[in-house]
C-alpha cells in the first residue's frame, strides 16, 4: 500500500483499515464505476497498483478479471491474502516500487492500471509522482486506461482553520472510505503535508498517515504532462468538477 516515505503505525492501521473502508458501502457508493469503465474499454488484464487490504483486487477477481496486485507493505499483503481466502480467490501479488515498474513489466503489459484510495499522495516529490504516472502509462497497452483518484485536498486547504480549530470536517462517508466504527480526520494541514488521524471508536486506538495534498488541477496537469491523451474527471463518481465532492476520479486514456 505504501510507496512513499511517510510515517504511519502500520500494525494498528492494518487492523482497522477494512472497517474504515466498509467494503459493501464502498461498492454501493461506487455504483459499479470500475466495472462500467472496464466494460466500455474492453479491459481484462488489470494492474492494481495499491492492493491495501484487497478491497478492489478481490472484487475484480470475483468479477472475472485477470488482476496483478501490488503493494510494499508486508502487513497489508498478509491482510489482503487473508481476505482473499475468505472470498475464495487467489491473489497474484507483486512488491514493486511504482517508480521502478519499468524495470519489472514490459511496455503494454496491462489493459488497465488502477490506483485507488487516494494512494498517489503517498509520494511527496513531484518527480516521483511524475515518474510513477509515466510508468503507469508505459505498462498500459495502446488505448489502455488508468483509473486514479484523489481526495478533495483543496477543500482541506481552503478550510484549514475551521477544520483544525473548530473540528468542522465535512465528509459524507459515502465514497471510498465509508466505515462508521473507524473515522478519519485531518489533524495537521499545510501546503505540503496533511496528517490524517484514524480512530477506532470501539477501543480508541489511533493510527496516522501523512499525505501530500494535491491542489485543484494539480493532478490533472500532471496526468497531461505524463502523456495521457484523454482524461475525464469525475466527482464522487459523477462526471464533472464538483467542489463539494469528497473524492475525484480520473479516467485516463493512453
Amino acid at each position: 500500500m505504501k510507496n512513499g516515505t511517510q510515517n504511519y503505525n502500520s500494525k494498528v492501521l492494518v487492523e482497522m483499515w477494512t472497517d474504515f473502508i466498509d467494503w459493501d458501502k464502498r461498492r454501493k457508493g461506487e455504483d459499479s464505476f470500475l466495472l462500467k469503465q472496464f466494460k466500455e474499454s474492453k479491459c481484462k488484464k488489470i494492474f492494481d497498483a495499491c492492493l491495501g487490504d484487497g478491497v478492489d483486487s478481490i472484487y475484480l477477481l470475483k468479477n472475472g478479471f485477470d488482476v496483478v496486485s501490488n503493494d510494499l507493505d508486508k502487513l497489508f499483503i498478509k491482510k489482503a491474502k487473508q481476505n482473499a481466502k475468505k472470498y475464495d480467490v487467489k491473489l497474484n501479488v507483486t512488491q514493486y516500487d511504482w517508480r521502478d515498474l519499468d524495470k519489472h513489466f514490459k511496455a503494454g503489459s496491462f489493459d488497465s492500471v488502477i490506483c485507488m484510495g487516494n494512494s498517489l499522495t503517498y509520494l511527496f516529490d513531484e518527480k516521483d509522482r511524475y515518474k510513477t504516472l509515466k510508468n503507469f502509462l508505459n505498462i498500459l497497452e495502446d488505448d489502455g486506461v488508468l483509473i486514479i483518484d484523489e481526495r478533495n485536498y483543496q477543500y482541506l486547504l481552503d478550510n484549514k482553520k475551521d477544520i483544525l480549530d473548530k473540528s468542522k470536517f465535512r465528509y459524507s462517508n459515502k465514497y471510498i472510505y465509508c466505515g462508521k466504527n473507524v473515522c478519519g480526520k485531518p489533524i495537521e494541514i499545510s501546503d505540503n503535508e496533511v496528517k490524517m488521524e484514524y480512530t477506532d471508536r470501539r477501543n480508541n486506538k489511533k493510527a496516522h498517515l501523512v499525505l501530500y495534498p494535491f491542489k485543484h488541477g494539480e493532478l490533472l496537469n500532471l496526468l497531461e504532462k505524463a502523456g495521457f491523451k484523454k482524461i475525464i474527471r469525475y466527482s464522487d463518481y459523477k462526471k464533472g468538477d464538483n467542489p463539494t465532492a469528497d473524492f475525484y476520479q480520473y479516467v485516463c486514456l493512453k
